[in-house]
Formats: structure tokens, C-alpha cells, sequence
């Protein structure tokens, strides 16, 4: 036979959420830790926007090599680059 658990899932819940609650209120009551996870948060959300959007645009370059390149674009690109050199030789 299997040998009985002796522990009281109910009542580890509810310590847990206790420790839990009680965290909660403490970070609700010291505006220095406020601050630091609000920080925190936003710096890996902006950190996660940025390498989504790096991932994003490299699969559609791929994407777009893969049926011959992009003309349109190519060609915006290049007339920026040639706008760009001209007003750095003018000066």
C-alpha cells in the first residue's frame, strides 16, 4: 500500500497566501520598492519590444530575400542614402 501523506494541503495553501498577502502590503507601503519593480518591469518590457521587433523585421527581411528582395524599399532606401551624402558634401 501506498504510505499516506501527512501533510495538510489546506492549511500550506492558506500559509502561503498569507506570506503572499503580506509581501503584497509591504511592497504597497514602501514607495522605494514601488519604484524599483516599476523600473524593473519596464526596462524588461522595452528590452523584450526591442529584440521582438529585431526578430521581427530580420524574419521579414529573410522572408522578402527569399522571393528575389524588396525593389520598393531598396530603392527608398537608396534615395535616402544619396539625400543623405549630398547634404554632407554641400556643407
Amino acid at each position: 500500500m501506498a504510505e499516506k501523506n501527512n501533510l495538510d494541503y489546506t492549511k500550506l495553501g492558506k500559509s502561503v497566501e498569507a506570506v503572499l498577502v503580506t509581501d503584497y502590503i509591504n511592497l504597497l507601503h514602501s514607495t522605494k520598492r514601488q519604484i524599483w519593480s516599476s523600473f524593473v518591469r519596464g526596462l524588461f518590457a522595452g528590452l523584450g519590444g526591442v529584440i521582438g521587433a529585431t526578430v521581427g523585421v530580420a524574419v521579414l527581411v529573410a522572408i522578402l530575400q527569399l522571393f528575389g528582395g524588396a525593389p520598393l524599399i531598396g530603392h527608398w532606401a537608396q534615395s535616402i542614402s544619396h539625400t543623405i551624402e549630398s547634404h554632407n558634401t554641400v556643407k
